[in-house]
């Protein structure tokens, strides 16, 4: 973002050296995050090998750059002559050659045989570059961003180019330059603390930064293009939307490449944003995952219950067909955590796609998934209908105006009455579960049901969340039934209680009952979804004329 040009040829390179006026502090703090980015993880732009390579003590660490610096027209000569001069003035220090990994390397390997067959003496290396300049004595290149990177292994730089950090390295316009240029090099002492942090913080800016789109409209309103210039001064609501979920994920990406137990993190999809939380796809350590991060003030607390619950669950489901997603790592003080990404489509989709016996396998495995998760942890209790019918009448109904849909959901109130005496004090079981066992949010993956958005425990009766589940499924499937049981889907509902989630005895007690209220909360929250409300409607229909 330099109106003078890029690299060797930005502002930068004409700009004196400011680093003895920065804040020592600010730049001590700036090392340190560099050093846990890059040293202490051995990672760079390109990919690099993990595995550790043996590589000559104060050796001279060439690294080559393809023929970009020539065609740039920042080269003082060649790479051959280049290689020539340092072998000539090593004074018997090893010299050490890496290629560059998006180079023509066919052409540089030839050069470097034929340097070798006529008796230089290299060690060619491809090992990662952490590991060269953690050995070597000085970097040589023409104008390498890996010649920073050995700044922050304190190895002093060599040039053979022109650049625009060349404030505290040697540079070498005519080979005949480089053994009293090698010299300086080997003998000067720099502090890389105070340039690193004035030549990144003045000149550059991070795509990390939450900052960095004020800042980039800044330095084009420098140069004559202003944000209403540019037509930015009132973005529209897209515009907005798609900045927000980047600043998330650049937020989110500098957050974890801060961790230690982060190496890499790439790849950020967002899943959702918005005030309460992120949710992003992403890959981290060459993993695909999925990142959450919880803003609200119970964060910390939601966390540490998410991660308890998901430990928990692993002793429980084991390795069988009942799964859920895992907890790769968290960082509750922050309201960040990392879990292992589910496969396959959702399960409700796979539900609904699917016919006949397929479609009854489905839900009776849907069925073994929460007795599996409750099957530990139940209690016996008595069931008190008043509580939910109270519930149901303290919804807010302001958004509905059709007196059809009013009379409608007064209908159900009085089919849940209806059942009241009948059903009051019955036997309930309750277990601790998740609260929210929908279609949405489970997968199915080659014979697997997997449990996604997992946050915790939750007391409830199991009838109320085998209600959840039946209703859910039955007002998102777009096909209708011809037969129903509580306005459900009759072979669904057979289907999903021929596991033995629920005891008999509730089966037309305390299931029926919370169907009824599960369709009131659904067609009133989802009130301003046409086709939702269709299909609830239809089902509540079906309710009514069953317990009139």
């Amino acid at each position: 973002m330099d109106p003078r040009g890029a690299l060797a040829n930005s502002s930068a390179a004409e700009t004196p050296n400011g680093m003895h006026d920065v804040d020592k502090a600010k730049a001590e703090h700036f090392w340190q995050n560099l050093q846990t980015r890059f040293v202490a993880k051995r990672h760079s732009r390109y990919s690099q090998p993990i595995d550790v390579e043996d590589i000559p003590k104060e050796s001279i660490a060439i690294f080559l750059q393809g023929d970009n610096p020539q065609r740039w027209g920042t080269a003082y000569c060649d790479p051959e002559t280049m290689i020539r001069t340092v072998v000539a003035h090593a004074q018997g220090r090893p010299v050490v050659v890496k290629a560059h990994p998006a180079s023509d390397l066919s052409n540089e390997r030839k050069m470097l045989l034929r340097l070798m067959h006529e008796g230089l003496d290299l060690f060619l290396t491809d090992a990662n570059i952490h590991d060269i300049l953690r050995q070597c004595a000085v970097t040589v290149s023409f104008n390498s961003a890996v010649a920073i990177e050995g700044f922050l292994h304190n190895k002093p730089a060599v040039l053979f180019g022109r650049s625009d950090f060349h404030h505290c390295c040697e540079t070498v316009q005519k080979p005949d330059d480089f053994p009293d240029a090698l010299d300086r090099a080997l003998t000067r002492s720099w502090d890389y603390r105070l340039f690193l942090y004035w030549y990144f913080t003045t000149f550059c800016f991070s795509p990390n930064d939450p900052h960095v789109d004020d800042a980039i409209l800044n330095r084009f309103d420098e140069i004559g293009f202003s944000p209403k210039r540019l037509g930015l001064t009132d973005p529209s609501p897209w515009m907005k939307k798609l900045l927000t979920k980047q600043n998330a994920a650049q937020a989110l990406e500098t957050y974890l490449l801060d961790r230690p137990e982060v190496e890499r993190a790439r790849k950020f999809k967002a899943l959702k944003v918005t005030d309460k939380s992120w949710v992003f796809a992403a890959q981290i350590n060459g993993k695909k995952v999925v990142v959450k991060r919880f803003l609200e003030q119970n964060a910390e607390h939601t966390v540490r219950s998410l991660k308890g619950e998901l430990d928990y669950l692993e002793t429980v489901f084991g390795d069988g067909d009942c799964q859920a997603n895992r907890c790769l790592m968290s960082w509750p003080k922050d309201g960040v955590v990392v879990l292992s990404f589910v496969p396959g489509s959702r399960l409700g989709d796979k539900i609904a796609a699917s016919r006949g016996p397929k479609r009854r396998a489905l839900m009776a495995h849907s069925a073994k998934w929460l007795a599996t998760y409750t099957a530990p942890r139940r209690r016996d209790s008595t069931f008190g209908p008043r509580f939910w019918i109270k519930q149901l009448l303290g919804k807010d109904l302001s958004h509905i105006d059709t007196p059809a849909d009013l009379q409608l959901l007064r209908d159900l109130i009085d089919a849940l009455r209806s059942q009241r005496d009948r059903v009051m004090g019955s036997p309930v079981v309750q277990a601790a579960t998740h609260g929210d066992f929908v279609g949405i949010n489970a997968h199915y993956h080659a014979g697997v049901i997997y449990g996604v958005d997992i946050q915790g425990e939750c007391w409830l009766a199991i009838a109320r969340e085998a209600a959840r589940f039946l209703v859910w499924l039955q007002v998102h499937d777009p096909n209708r039934p011809e037969r129903r049981h509580a306005g459900i889907d009759a072979d669904d509902w057979t289907a999903f209680l021929s596991v033995g989630v629920l005891p008999a005895a509730e089966h037309e007690t305390t299931l029926p009952f919370f169907v009824g209220e599960q369709l009131y909360g659904r067609y009133v929250e989802s009130y301003e979804r046409q086709d939702i409300r269709e299909n609830t409607r239809a089902a509540i229909e079906a309710y009514i004329s069953s317990y009139r």
